[in-house]
C-alpha cells in the first residue's frame, strides 16, 4: 500500500480511498482543486498500484495499514475520510475497528449489502435486457462504456478542524 500525501499540514485532513482495479490517480482531478484546503492523503491499494508490484489480500489487511498510517502520521485523526466502491468496504471496516477518529466519513457505492445476482453476473443481465426488447445501444450505454469517473467533493460550508 502506498500513502501519497498533497497540501499544507495545517488544514483539515482528508483521506481518499479509491475503488476495486483504480489507482490513487482516480482522484487528482480533485486532489488538484481540494490541495489549498485540505491536507490530503492518496491511498494506493495494493494489487492495484500502477508500475509497483504488489497483490491485494483482504479488506481486512487494507484497512489495518490505513490505520497504522493514520495513528503514525496524523495522530490517529482525520477530519474526512472518503471511499469509493472497494474502498467504501475498506473504510467500512476501518469504521467499524474504532481505532482512530473521523469527523466525516463518505462511502461512496461501498458494497455493504448483499449484491443482486443480476449484478455479480452482468453478461447475464445484458443477454436478459436485449432478450426482452431494450435496445441494445441502451443497454450497452448502461453497463458497458465505462468513462474516467471525476468525484467532485465539497462541503457547503467551513469544515471546522475535528483533530
Amino acid at each position: 500500500m502506498t500513502f501519497n500525501t498533497y497540501g499544507d499540514k495545517g488544514n483539515p485532513s482528508l483521506l481518499l480511498i479509491p475503488g476495486l482495479g483504480v489507482s490513487y490517480e482516480i482522484f487528482l482531478p480533485l486532489i488538484d482543486i481540494l490541495k489549498d484546503r485540505y491536507q490530503i492523503v492518496a491511498a494506493g491499494i495494493d494489487g492495484f498500484l500502477l508500475g509497483k508490484e504488489s497483490a491485494f489480500t483482504s479488506v481486512d489487511d487494507e484497512a489495518g495499514q490505513i490505520i497504522r498510517y493514520i495513528k503514525g502520521n496524523l495522530n490517529g485523526c482525520l477530519n474526512v475520510a472518503y471511499g469509493l466502491s472497494l474502498g467504501g468496504k475498506i473504510l467500512s471496516r476501518i469504521l467499524e475497528r474504532n481505532e482512530i477518529a473521523i469527523g466525516h466519513a463518505i462511502l461512496d457505492a461501498a458494497p455493504l449489502l448483499p449484491l443482486p445476482k443480476w449484478s455479480v453476473d452482468p453478461l447475464r443481465y445484458y443477454q436478459t435486457a436485449v432478450r426482452i426488447g431494450l435496445p441494445e445501444q441502451a443497454v450497452e450505454k448502461d453497463l458497458w462504456v465505462t468513462t474516467m469517473l471525476q468525484v467532485v467533493f465539497s462541503m457547503p460550508y467551513k469544515l471546522q478542524n475535528y483533530c
